[in-house]
């Protein structure tokens, strides 16, 4: 199931309360099977989250939760885990799309804001913007937490919950991006 022009996959799944009250030992299995899953579909890096937020507070208790438990490390305000594989785990628990863009034009200096830039800062430590992006919920209710990611990335849907989902998901949803024809808003003429 490898899909060669697949290098990053975004997973928009649950909300940070969700994310707050899942067990460390779950936390390794899901981060273990999207590793797992993207690697098998060909991707190096896999961003995870949530559909929508809570307090900062919260936030960084995952984080910590993270770095303590997951072999994550901080970079920024995202947790990195290098999965078995080689596939790089990011987790950004900021669940407002507008401020991961406010945050990443801050680090950038005034005269160096171009889109290649900007779209390299929101994507950090990934070298590339999302190829697939699955959301986990209605087709019909973007996330606020996706903003940007959305401009040329394919998506799928699932109208599951955050601790529902499987390898199965995982895997249709690759499935589903090697048989598309990715355009990038071109039309077919």
């Amino acid at each position: 199931m490898s899909a060669s022009n697949l290098s990053h996959i975004l997973l928009c799944a649950g909300s940070v309360a969700e994310w707050r009250s899942t067990s460390v030992e779950d936390w390794r299995v899901r981060l273990e099977l999207l590793a797992r899953t993207a690697h098998s579909g060909g991707a190096a890096w896999a961003t995870l989250v949530p559909s929508t937020g809570s307090d900062s507070g919260e936030a960084e208790d995952i984080r910590s939760m993270l770095v303590a438990h997951c072999g994550g490390v901080r970079y920024a305000e995202r947790v990195v885990v290098l999965e078995e594989g080689g596939v790089t785990v990011i987790v950004d628990v900021g669940a407002d799309g507008k401020q991961r863009i406010a945050n990443a034009v801050n680090r950038l200096e005034p005269s160096d804001i171009t889109e290649e830039r900007l779209a390299a800062a929101i994507s950090a430590p990934a070298p590339s913007e999302p190829d697939l992006v699955i959301v986990l919920g209605k087709p019909t209710e973007l996330p606020h937490s996706l903003v940007w990611e959305l401009a040329y990335a394919e998506m799928v849907f699932f109208d599951t919950q955050w601790q529902a989902l499987d390898a199965e998901h995982l895997e249709m949803a690759i499935n589903d991006f090697t048989r598309r024809d990715r355009r990038f808003g071109g039309v077919d003429s």
